[in-house]
């Protein structure tokens, strides 16, 4: 056993040397679900955010129109009951497009929200005119957000599952015409963590070296 403790301890000074694994993630893609029934074309609205990890702290979201018809997403609005996210940076040289959006919305909550009892805790819009400043198809808004002290990315992934965390988004000019609402839903799965991963696998080998030493102390003390 004496000669396994500098294993160990290798493997307890790995771990201890891995905080910025312990808690990280791969990007994951959130798809939305419309919550209104004004356009007879909304439900060919295809929205996308992507959300990826800068640092251990600062998330970034890649909010994408993916529709196929015509619509511009005016409004953006967070519902965060927990409080998990600060900072809102908006990083308008980085959208693809002619996308420009500044904080502050109007309205300021979520059209047709409250049928879901949607609580707006953070909006932000297209500058004016929308139709050109918004994000039409092929389009993207570029943000970023800090995490609350003490919050970590497996609690945000867990709150975009439980919908304590949503997005929502306004859609204008659907097809020419009508508007309709929509808001983040499914696709919140979290790829296993480096860190989690890499946790494991010492705790892994450091049993299969104990096993290993005392199956070799069996075979001694065995007849031939």
């Amino acid at each position: 056993m004496r000669k396994l403790a500098p294993f160990i301890m290798a493997l307890c000074l790995l771990a201890l040397a891995l905080p910025a694994w312990a808690d990280s993630m791969t990007p994951l893609d959130i798809g939305f679900s419309r919550i209104t029934g004004n356009s007879s074309l909304g439900d060919q609205v295809n929205l996308n955010v992507n959300i990826s990890q800068l640092d251990a702290n600062t998330l970034q979201f890649t909010f994408s129109n993916l529709s196929g018809i015509e619509s511009v997403v005016s409004e953006i609005y967070f519902q965060d009951l927990n409080g998990l996210l600060t900072r809102y940076q908006i990083l308008n040289d980085q959208n693809t497009g002619n996308v420009v959006f500044q904080e502050g919305a109007s309205p300021g909550s979520l059209p047709g929200g409250q049928s879901i009892s949607f609580s707006t805790s953070y909006a932000m819009g297209a500058e004016n005119p929308s139709p050109k400043y918004g994000i039409n198809p092929n389009e993207t808004l570029a943000f970023t957000v800090q995490l609350s002290q003490g919050v970590g990315v497996a609690t945000l992934v867990e709150s975009l599952q439980s919908g304590a965390l949503r997005i929502g988004a306004h859609v204008q000019s659907i097809d020419g015409g009508t508007s309709d609402s929509y808001v983040s839903g499914g696709g919140a799965e979290a790829a296993p963590e480096p860190g989690t991963m890499a946790l494991m696998g010492s705790g892994l080998l450091a049993g299969w070296l104990v096993r290993r030493k005392r199956g070799r102390k069996g075979g001694k003390g065995s007849p031939a």
